[in-house]
């Protein structure tokens, strides 16, 4: 052995001196380490400059504020802290620092909640002013109100944006003009403005409350406190980690004379050895002998005979060879620890044959110590692959026997029940145990006589299994409809043993059938009458209506704004709301009307005891107004409304066809009319609707016959008045409708999905012309392109437009898709999940008649946008009319603080162009600078500018 020689032992002694001497040089390594002290007084640093951040943030209470940069400097400090608690260095420099850390987090966390109080009222304090700009044009624009008033609330606005601005202090001037207002003159939208004027004003107080209480949290301080303590913990470490070092050093010199004494130990080991080895070998489990590296060294005949190898074959392989992927790999992880810490480790594997056939083997493995070290592993192993089989059969019988939906009993030779699945006690009421020892009878009913039983035992003895209907009945009484199987298990000599008994529960097959009849005539979800039933129903009536000469009301109803609810919250909400809105309708109906759903989100309802138009109307209004009600769904507080059309019977429509279709005409008016409203039917109401299928058929060939074209608007940049980019407009000529305004299609080919395929032709046709008046004028940047909010939510528009951009050759930043408003406010998770994506290409992203919503600045500020286009309606009469200025100014300066830029739409007039440049906005669009052109002119007009 390598012990037996003089220079092995040396080699030892070398090696154990290397070790130690190794082990000195990572304690000194770890002194080194200790130079993560540069980072912790690093971050403790940054933390302290940020916090001055912090305080520079609330000293601004009259400013405008970039919210994107606090909430950075928050992330930026919550990441050094955490950084600081997850390091290591409590565990380097002492528990105390956990203290002190902790100590930083309260303080922060103080000032953090000062800081969202803070973000909370200033956000606050900004939507007041905006709502306050609004009730002052409302105000002005009244012409009930007299001028004295008019004029006291533009000086309360003008003085509220000074304030706000921090020009001048004006609470006192503010609060004075307030109380110039007369209790005579004060409405609603008085008591409104002044009420939102007094919160700002409190707004403002409570903002310098938030700064004062800043003021009196030390956490620059803490900070600082906790980085001295740690650069003195610091010095005294570095003492301690030489002291250790020494320490080390001397006992590796103790580890030298221990690994002398270690040597004459192996003499004795080796007669052991040789002891184990004459056992090994005679052995009649498979013993197989490894070294350190898990390498075989020996396998006895057994090993052989079970795996297939022969001794020439495994030895220098490892055990791993006979791996067959079977058994679990945590027990190959328990295994390999058990051996590590130098303990027995017992288990079962699932190995591999040579020939690859399966066998299982009980092992048990134990580490061979030598000198206290592992010098081999030695593995007894016992083949159990017949015990693993037999117990794999009676597993899957079991399983069979209690998972089967089938009941089964078992039943001895003389007719006792021995045994029950589960299924069998559910269906017979009856426990295991009730049911063990007596006689199968126990279900007997008087349905069948003594012959049948007879007949049943006569078919066993001749046959062996007998199969038929029968009925058992249950413990509780219950009558259960039953196909037996019976079959008879017999021994090799073919004498009976037992008897198996098959139980098949027939009443779910019946219940279903049931459940199916039900479910042709009524609506699945809400369990309403169907379609089917209905027209059978209303059919039948106009029968009887007709023999009696009597009045029948037919109601169409759907639901408004079902489809932004279904898409946004899913449809499991959406389903819900539908069966809630059906049982409210329901509940203020009589018992002998009739409410039956369309489908999707439409009712029809059946008044036969609605004699008029009146008591039509009187129903419809009971409904309308239990709809609007809000309706609870899960943590959902959802508003919805009702649009109903009515259609009377015999003067609306004589057939069942006739009166759906006239009462759905009349929805759809009402929906027109604004929603939450009923309309009855009128013979115009069918002419406008003719109207409009008109235009719907001849816009469905509106692309194929080109009748659709584009024109361009040109944006110009209001400081050099230097073309920039070009918004594309569609507009139609039809040969029989003559020009057809946007006003008038776009809605249609919206309600009807046509809008998908113009709007592809749009995005398609605008990008080849912006490639071709770039070859024109290479300064213009991009071309805008509305998107509707139809086309936005199909389901290909991403992979569309990507389509389409390779095969223009147009790069995604040379376009700027604009969204309206409006449209922008109501986006689920999955629409701004889109916009991110759309902006991640590259595509520039704008809002379109922005003022005209109701859009909150801290929503719009999350949005992937970098454009705002202020709507026309702000433009006009301006600089002349006060409000549309002041609200043009705040638009721009909060669009600028944000970092969005603007577009002007709708300038007219040199005198607006130039109040536009003064406020700073960004581009221009409108008649002034040029009207909307069709191609072949932009490109006179940009070969002209480029002369």
């Amino acid at each position: 052995m390598f012990f037996k020689t003089k220079n092995g032992f040396i080699t030892l002694i070398l090696i154990a001196s290397f070790l130690l001497s190794g082990l000195v040089f990572y304690l000194f390594k770890i002194e080194n380490s200790t130079k993560n002290y540069d980072n912790y007084k690093n971050s403790f640093t940054t933390l302290r400059l940020i916090d001055k951040d912090f305080e520079n943030f609330l000293n601004k209470n009259s400013k405008l504020i970039n919210f994107d940069f606090i909430v950075k400097k928050t992330n930026s400090f919550e990441e050094h802290l955490l950084k600081l608690q997850n390091s290591s260095l409590t565990n380097e420099f002492g528990n105390d620092f956990k203290i002190l850390l902790n100590d930083i987090e309260i303080l922060y966390l103080k000032k953090l909640e000062l800081i969202e109080d803070f973000k909370s009222r200033y956000s606050n304090r900004l939507n007041s002013l905006h709502y306050l700009f609004d009730l002052n044009k409302s105000i002005t624009n009244d012409e009930g109100k007299n001028n004295e008033l008019k004029n006291t609330i533009n000086q309360i606005t003008f003085l509220l944006v000074q304030d706000y601005v921090n020009v001048n202090e004006n609470k006192k001037a503010i609060e004075k003009l307030l109380s110039k207002i007369q209790e005579k003159d004060i409405d609603l939208d008085i008591d409104f403005f002044q009420k939102h004027t007094k919160n700002i004003l409190v707004l403002k107080k409570e903002l310098m409350m938030i700064l004062e209480e800043s003021k009196k949290i030390h956490l620059s301080e803490n900070i600082v406190e906790t980085s001295n303590y740690l650069e003195k913990v610091y010095d005294k470490e570095l003492f301690y980690q030489l002291v250790i070092a020494l320490v080390f050093f001397i006992l590796s010199v103790f580890l030298v004379i221990i690994m002398i004494k270690l040597y004459l130990n192996t003499l004795k080991i080796q007669n052991e050895l040789q002891a184990f080895k004459y056992a090994v070998q005679h052995s009649d489990n498979s013993v197989v002998l490894t070294d350190p590296n898990r390498k075989i060294l020996y396998v006895n005949e057994i090993f052989e005979s079970n795996s297939g190898y022969k001794k020439r074959e495994i030895i220098g392989s490892k055990p791993k060879v006979l791996q067959s992927g079977l058994t679990p790999r945590s027990r190959y992880r328990k295994l390999n620890e058990k051996l590590k810490n130098g303990q027995k480790w017992e288990g079962e594997f699932i190995n591999k044959r040579k020939d690859g056939t399966i066998y299982y083997e009980k092992a048990s493995i134990v580490p061979i110590f030598l000198n206290g070290e592992v010098v081999n592993y030695l593995a007894i192993k016992l083949d159990i692959t017949k015990y693993i089989k037999q117990q794999e059969e009676l597993k899957e019988s079991a399983i069979v026997f209690e998972n089967t939906q089938e009941g089964i009993l078992i039943i001895d030779r003389s007719g006792d029940i021995i045994s029950a699945n589960k299924a069998y006690e559910e269906i017979s009421g009856y426990t295991n145990k009730e049911l063990i020892g007596r006689k199968p009878n126990v279900l007997k009913t008087n349905k069948q006589d003594k012959m049948f039983y007879k007949k049943v035992l006569t078919y066993l003895n001749r046959y062996g299994h007998f199969k038929g209907k029968v009925n058992d009945i249950a413990k509780d009484g219950t009558l259960i409809p039953t196909w037996l199987n019976i079959t008879a298990v017999r021994n090799k000599e073919g004498k009976i043993l037992k008897y198996i008994s098959i139980h098949t529960n027939l009443q779910e097959i019946i219940d279903t059938q049931e459940k199916a009849d039900f479910l042709a005539y009524h609506d699945s979800l809400t369990s309403l009458p169907n379609r089917v039933m209905l027209e059978e129903h209303l059919s039948h009536v106009i029968d009887i209506s007709k023999r009696n000469d009597y009045v029948v009301s037919l109601l169409f109803l759907d639901l408004d704004r079902f489809k932004i609810i279904n898409d946004t919250l899913g449809h499991n909400i959406g389903d819900k709301l539908l069966i809630e809105v059906s049982k409210r309708i329901k509940s203020v109906l009589r018992q002998s009307d009739m409410l039956a759903r369309m489908g999707g989100d439409e009712f029809v309802i059946v008044l036969e005891s609605a004699k008029n138009k009146n008591s039509a109307g009187f129903v419809c209004e009971k409904i309308l107004e239990i709809v609007k009600q809000p309706i609870k769904i899960d943590n959902f507080r959802l508003n919805t409304s009702a649009s109903i059309g009515v259609a009377m019977y015999p003067n609306d429509g004589d057939t069942m066809q006739t009166l759906i279709k006239n009462a759905d005409t009349a929805m759809y008016y009402a929906k027109k009319q604004g929603k939450d409203t009923f309309e009855y039917y009128d013979e115009k109401l069918s002419v406008d609707v003719h109207d409009q299928l008109v235009i719907e058929q001849s816009l469905k060939q509106a692309v194929e016959k080109n009748e659709l074209y584009l024109t361009y608007q040109p944006q110009y940049d209001l400081n050099t008045r230097k073309t920039k980019s070009f918004e594309a407009l569609v507009r139609w000529e039809n040969d029989k409708l003559g020009f057809v305004s946007p006003s008038t299609f776009i809605p249609i080919a919206e309600d009807t999905g046509l809008i998908v395929s113009i709007g592809e032709f749009i995005f398609k046709k605008a990008c080849e012309d912006f490639m071709k008046f770039k070859l024109i004028d290479r300064t213009l940047e991009y071309i805008a392109i509305n998107i509707s909010s139809v086309q936005f939510r199909s389901a290909d528009f991403l992979l569309n437009i990507k389509k389409i951009i390779d095969e223009v050759g147009i790069k995604p930043n040379q376009i700027e898709l604009e969204l309206t408003e409006r449209y922008i406010m109501d986006f689920g998770e999955d629409s701004i999940k889109m916009l991110n994506e759309l902006k991640s290409l590259g595509f520039k992203m704008s809002i379109d008649d922005f003022g005209t919503g109701y859009s909150s600045m801290s929503y719009l500020s999350k949005l992937p946008v970098e454009t705002i286009k202020i709507d026309k309606a702000f433009i006009d009469y301006i600089p002349k009319d006060n409000n549309n200025l002041q609200i043009t100014k705040a638009i721009i300066a909060l669009a600028k603080s944000l970092g969005y830029k603007t577009v002007a739409e709708g300038i007219e007039y040199p005198e607006q162009e130039d109040v536009l440049n003064r406020l700073h906005c960004d581009i221009g669009q409108g008649f002034f600078y040029a009207k909307p052109l069709e191609f072949k002119a932009i490109k006179e007009m940009l070969e002209i500018q480029n002369m």
